[in-house]
């Protein structure tokens, strides 16, 4: 009984510290409910057993220096894999949050969509075995696992709902089947709320707290931080932006609808329209990349030439994107609008015909102080994002039974 007592208060003493900004022994005795007496005695044995360590020292109230703690490397760490259409990504990150490993693979999948879901699961299920199993060796224990994938997610219930890009998928249990074969937690989060915590890691306490976060890429979403929290909705699909209708007469979207957002400003989306321009002989210096070679910087340095049909395509292409954010700004009136994701090398040829847009339709009383920010990212963060929010549903949940060991 004396354990299960002790584990419990051992779990809630590593909750105080992983949640705490500043966790010195009085503010995890306030935030615990246990007496600092009871804290000290805790966190002799947390320290003794190498889960936590002294990170220095900060100045109390009565302004005598406080040691503060952090968890320790052997509290454990947490991977994050982003899915893409055709590979994946796999990041570990140690308990203070540094990248310790990462690695890449590809999937091979068959022509056979019906195959899709049990193909995926086993490969990537395979390579995170052996990721985890050499982190192990070397560092210590992984404790959670999250995962975005590609499309739309149910967070709650851990459901791949539908894949979109990726043909075959529909209401797929992804968390609880890689949860069964790892033996782990297993977070699925959408890969825009994991970018927008990543984002918001890197911002002032301040600005971090709300702000939407456009994805633009081979997906369009947003991640929408309320109170420094991602929102999730009621089922964890809030932010599916990608579907909005901007483009009445445009082209079928993979979720079946014509001219959503993602048909429009996604990676492919813009390069579809683009080739489409070309095709029809339209005069312009990307002719020479019509059949091969055309990617998003060779389109960006062909408008900053001076080249009409980039000039005037991506205009067109900002002011669908405006119409878009006029409804986002609409529904969650942010103070800052982040926009990330591979389209933002784009971003200085969107930016005046989106805003051109937004003043039409919104009114600005709405707009007064709203900031567009263009956020510099690394394809790893998606991964780093999900390692992230798998570690504070791990925390979060009040279990002593999953109190890291000795």
């Amino acid at each position: 009984m004396d354990n299960t007592k002790n584990r419990r208060n051992d779990f809630k003493v590593l909750q105080a510290i992983y949640f705490l900004p500043l966790a010195t022994r009085n503010e995890i005795a306030r935030f615990t409910g246990r007496s600092p007496v009871s804290v000290t005695e805790i966190l002799g044995r947390l320290l003794e057993r190498g889960l936590v360590e002294r990170a220095g020292k900060a100045r109390s109230g009565s302004g005598r220096p406080s040691v503060t703690y952090r968890l320790a490397e052997r509290a454990g760490g947490t991977v994050g894999v982003s899915l893409g259409a055709s590979s994946f990504r796999l990041v570990a990150l140690d308990a203070q949050h540094r990248v310790t490993r990462e690695a890449d693979g590809n999937l091979h999948l068959s022509d056979d969509p019906a195959s899709h879901p049990e193909e995926i699961l086993e490969q990537v299920s395979d390579a995170l075995r052996l990721f985890i199993g050499a982190r192990e060796q070397k560092r210590s224990r992984v404790r959670a696992v999250g995962i975005a994938p590609p499309g739309m997610v149910d967070t709650e219930r851990g459901i791949w709902l539908h894949g979109l890009r990726v043909s075959g998928i529909t209401h797929v249990s992804l968390g609880s089947a890689l949860g069964a074969t790892l033996g782990l937690p297993v977070l699925v989060e959408d890969a825009a709320r994991c970018l927008a915590h990543v984002a918001a890691a890197g911002r002032a306490a301040q600005d971090a707290r709300d702000f939407v976060y456009l994805y633009l890429g081979d997906g369009v979403g947003a991640g929408i931080m309320i109170g420094g929290e991602p929102y999730h909705g009621s089922h964890g699909m809030a932010g599916e932006v990608g579907h909005l209708m901007v483009e009445e007469e445009g082209v079928r979207c993979s979720c079946g609808n014509i001219g959503c957002l993602e048909t429009v400003v996604s990676s492919a989306g813009i390069l579809q329209r683009f080739r489409k321009r070309l095709a029809e002989g339209v005069i312009s210096i990307l002719q020479k990349h019509h059949d091969d070679g055309l990617t998003l910087e060779v389109i960006r340095d062909a408008a900053v030439a001076g080249d009409r049909l980039s000039q005037s395509t991506l205009f067109e292409i900002g002011t669908l994107l405006g119409d878009a954010v006029s409804k986002i700004i609409k529904l969650y009136n942010p103070r800052t609008l982040v926009i990330g994701g591979p389209v933002a090398v784009l971003a200085d040829h969107l930016r005046e015909a989106m805003w051109i847009a937004v003043r039409q339709r919104v009114i600005p009383e709405m707009i007064v102080d709203l900031s567009v920010e263009i956020a510099a990212s690394h394809s790893r963060d998606e991964a780093i994002g999900a390692a992230w929010l798998a570690e504070r549903r791990f925390w979060s949940d009040d279990t002593p039974a999953i109190l890291p060991d000795d």
